[in-house]
């Protein structure tokens, strides 16, 4: 278990703000954090990993802390167990792919972790190129890689596949979910992306001016959530009922059609729903068997 309470000032979007957060993370978790720019989130990020310091608080991994203002205790970044994933990438360019994780390898381990991860990331064959040749997805996929070869204790992400088009978000999220399965990391995520977040999550907070306004499961915090998206697939258009069906990820919903143009949707299209909008109609009569998504 993790055991995070922090205070520090920043300066946000806004102006200052006080972060004050306090929560626990149960072992091999995925949480992930939410919220406006400038609410706290990588700041929280930073202060797990040792590259902010808080003003006051605790940050406890197991029997370990970490952190801790009142007995004096800092544990260095390089001391502390996590693997770290950014929106850019951050390979060394001179390095191959396979020198990049040899990087980030302790000592003591032996490379075969790297063959390992090699396999499990699909990169093997990438393994002596360097990552000016490769594609967007493919060098975050290096990046995940090499955070993970480190068998960290935690995985931080801050928005590691925002700057990536939809395809290539959903296979590297196949490929995180593979990852979490395989090593039983916990995870901390910053994500804007409610699809993401409610396919990967099991706990969310979201942030608001530095405090946690609310957590929970995806299903109990992402439908309280205003002027987000949700994303769905059309698998089912009733124009004489006036009820489109969704699919997302896990679940089955249903919308009222209140304009014309969605008697133009068809199975198969993605279709973008604001959550409030998702919550409003949740109680309609099914015309199927499903789950509310809250």
């Amino acid at each position: 278990m993790i055991s995070i309470r922090i205070k520090k000032r920043l300066r946000g979007a806004e102006g200052k703000i006080q972060l004050e957060a306090a929560f626990t993370v149960q072992a091999s978790a995925i949480v992930a954090l939410m919220g406006p720019s400038g609410a706290g989130k990588t700041s929280i990020l930073k202060m797990v990993a040792g590259l902010m310091t808080p003003d006051e608080g605790m940050i406890e991994v197991g029997n370990e802390k970490w952190f801790d203002s009142q007995q004096k205790i800092y544990r260095l970044p390089q001391k502390r167990s996590i693997g770290f994933v950014f929106q850019e990438y951050a390979l060394f360019p001179n390095m191959s792919i396979r020198e990049n994780l040899q990087y980030a390898l302790h000592r003591q381990e032996s490379s075969k972790v790297i063959d390992e991860v090699l396999e499990v990331m699909n990169i093997r064959n990438l393994q002596h190129q360097r990552p000016v040749s490769l594609s967007g997805g493919q060098q975050q996929r290096v990046a995940l890689a090499r955070a993970i070869v480190r068998r960290p204790r935690i995985l931080l992400l801050d928005e590691p596949f925002a700057a990536l088009d939809k395809t290539m978000r959903l296979k590297l999220q196949e490929d995180l979910l593979r990852l979490h399965e395989r090593y039983n990391t916990t995870t901390l995520m910053v994500s804007h992306d409610v699809l993401e977040v409610a396919r990967m999550a099991d706990q969310v907070m979201l942030l608001n001016d530095g405090h946690i306004e609310r957590s929970g499961t995806p299903q109990e915090v992402l439908p309280m959530m205003k002027n987000h998206l949700l994303e769905g697939e059309v698998i089912a258009v009733d124009v004489q009922q006036g009820i489109v069906t969704l699919a997302i990820p896990h679940v089955l919903s249903q919308i009222r059609l209140t304009t014309a143009e969605g008697t133009s949707w068809k199975k198969g299209d993605y279709i973008q729903v604001s959550a409030e909008k998702v919550q409003l109609h949740r109680n309609l009569p099914p015309a199927a068997p499903h789950n509310s998504p809250e």
